[in-house]
């Protein structure tokens, strides 16, 4: 029986996350230099500018990139398969937006959607273009092809707090998160959204949750539905990870397109934040289309899942592994 073949989408364009403005603190990367600063001496390593260049490159290569790839040795592990890494915008091949030659020897496509959501002065945002929309609607009339869409956090992009101005409002958010590398409005996911509303698909992600660790500060466990897991995803899987702002995948009331899968507890000893105020003491990890929408497989889940940085990494891996075992 053949073996998956996996794709890693960055949905971001690499020349609009690297050129930034500097001066405008939201909705951009670190630099590295920053990051090393703020985070000292943790990524001390990374100091040679000779071999590290200090600017959101760097960030882009030495931080983000090279925690996906631990994920890429362990699906190359199990299905004997190299994992395809695309850039819808970047500066090496493979890269483009989505179409045939992308995806022909693709089964299962990751949608890392770590792409800024700008205003359209400061660069704009991606999103998918209609006929990506009807070819990924065709890669999931396969019933062996599988799509995982992963936007990330929202954090600062309203007022969550009725009558409080959005400073105010920013400023409860990064309380609660309390990660002083973000800044106070950092907003991810405009083409993976885009891309699910063109499938029919209604969640959104919403908010930066701090997640809560069990006693031995490890992830707390996850509440799973085994009874919706038709494919046995999470046979084995007991936490995902500890990034400290995580996105609830908020469905719409009497949703009939999704099923929440899986659900994190939010830590009770964080800041104040409007969502635990309101009584939710957990909040949506992972989603899956239900059996209806596609002949494939769709799920949501955030963009840290493929990542080996925030611990969980043993049930992490058991999860991918799973992801890799699907029927082909």
């Amino acid at each position: 029986m053949k073996s998956r073949r996996f794709g890693l989408y960055f949905a971001w364009s690499r020349p609009r996350e690297i050129g930034a403005n500097l001066h405008v603190l939201d909705n951009r990367y670190p630099t590295l230099f920053e990051f090393r600063r703020i985070l000292w001496p943790e990524f001390e390593q990374l100091r040679d500018p000779a071999r590290f260049p200090q600017g959101i490159e760097g960030f882009l290569d030495h931080v983000i990139l090279s925690d996906f790839q631990h994920f890429q040795r362990v699906i190359r592990e199990a299905t004997g398969n190299e994992v395809v890494l695309i850039q819808r915008e970047g500066d090496k091949p493979p890269t483009g937006h989505l179409d045939e030659r992308l995806l022909a020897d693709i089964d299962t496509l990751i949608v890392v959607s770590l792409d800024h959501v700008r205003a359209p002065a400061s660069g704009g945002r991606q999103e998918a273009a209609p006929g990506e929309i009807e070819l990924v609607r065709h890669f999931l009339s396969d019933e062996s092809h599988c799509l995982v869409l992963c936007p990330h956090h929202d954090i600062g992009g309203t007022a969550l707090v009725p009558g409080e101005n959005a400073l105010r409002s920013q400023e409860i958010e990064y309380r609660h998160h309390g990660d002083p590398t973000i800044p106070p409005q950092q907003r991810f996911g405009a083409f993976c959204l885009s891309l699910a509303r063109g499938l029919g698909l209604p969640f959104a992600n919403l908010y930066g949750l701090n997640p809560a660790t069990a006693p031995d500060g490890s992830p707390a466990p996850l509440e799973t539905r085994a009874d919706l897991d038709r494919n046995g995803l999470l046979r084995g899987v007991r936490t995902f990870n500890l990034h400290p702002h995580l996105p609830h995948l908020s469905l719409p009331g009497m949703d009939e397109t999704m099923d929440v899968l899986a659900l994190q507890t939010i830590n009770p000893a964080a800041a104040p934040h409007p969502f635990v105020q309101a009584g939710h003491k957990s909040f949506n990890a992972l989603l899956q289309a239900r059996p209806n929408m596609f002949a494939g497989t769709l799920l949501v889940c955030d963009a840290t899942i493929w990542s080996a940085a925030f611990q969980g990494l043993e049930s992490l891996e058991t999860f991918w592994r799973n992801l890799a075992a699907l029927r082909k």
